[in-house]
């Protein structure tokens, strides 16, 4: 049994014991190189003392104490399998909080992505339950056909954020560190793959559901 499991299974992931003093940074020094050197027991000492706030940072975002305590335990799991970061980083506490938060960030997103595609589904069981002429059905696939067709087109890197950005649901900031590009970099990228999507659905006669295809449909 891994380390990770062994911490949230013989530790309730609050507890009162063993409270490190954040007025104490030397303390804290000390137990971030402990944990980086593999110390299990640092690790649940870390565990304890991080917990509380990103259970906070991550129920105030995703509005669920449920999903936050997953995805604080997902935090404490990619804490452990870098821990050799901990003493490579400037400031540990944020290096963690970051974690967190990017992964509630990205729980909201995913949720919202199938949010989106269910309404499309429901779109078109509608379209199909209301006994819509086959020809207006057909113009609709053959329209997000075209949508898909266009992603396709584009060239490399700007397919690339695109899809990062609208298919997986990450952040300027997170395509960039992916990448290796500057976020203005990232940000152009975006901006001229819209561009030719727009251009290519108005060049097929569709200018006024460009909009909602590309915000909705992909």
């Amino acid at each position: 049994m891994t380390c990770w499991r062994e911490c949230f299974l013989s530790l309730p992931i609050i507890s009162n014991a063993n409270q490190l003093s954040a007025s104490h940074p030397g303390e804290l020094h000390l137990l971030y190189r402990r944990v980086a050197e593999g110390s299990e027991a640092a690790f649940r000492q870390l565990v304890d003392h991080h917990a509380p706030r990103l259970l906070a940072l991550a129920a105030r975002i995703t509005g669920s104490a449920a999903v936050a305590d997953d995805l604080v335990q997902d935090t404490f799991l990619k804490v452990w399998l870098s821990r050799d970061q901990l003493t490579e980083v400037e400031h540990p506490e944020a290096w963690i909080k970051k974690i967190c938060f990017f992964l509630a960030i990205n729980h909201l997103r995913r949720q919202q992505l199938r949010s989106k595609i269910m309404d499309v589904v429901e779109y078109r069981q509608a379209l199909d339950a209301h006994g819509l002429p086959a020809e207006e059905l057909a113009e609709f696939h053959q329209l997000l056909a075209l949508l898909h067709q266009a992603v396709r087109q584009l060239p490399a890197k700007q397919q690339l954020v695109y899809q990062l950005s609208r298919e997986q649901g990450l952040s300027i900031a997170e395509i960039a560190e992916q990448m290796g590009l500057a976020a203005s970099t990232v940000k152009n990228l975006m901006v001229m793959a819209l561009k030719n999507i727009r251009t290519a659905l108005q060049h097929a006669g569709y200018p006024l559901l460009v909009a909602i295809l590309i915000d909705l449909l992909v």
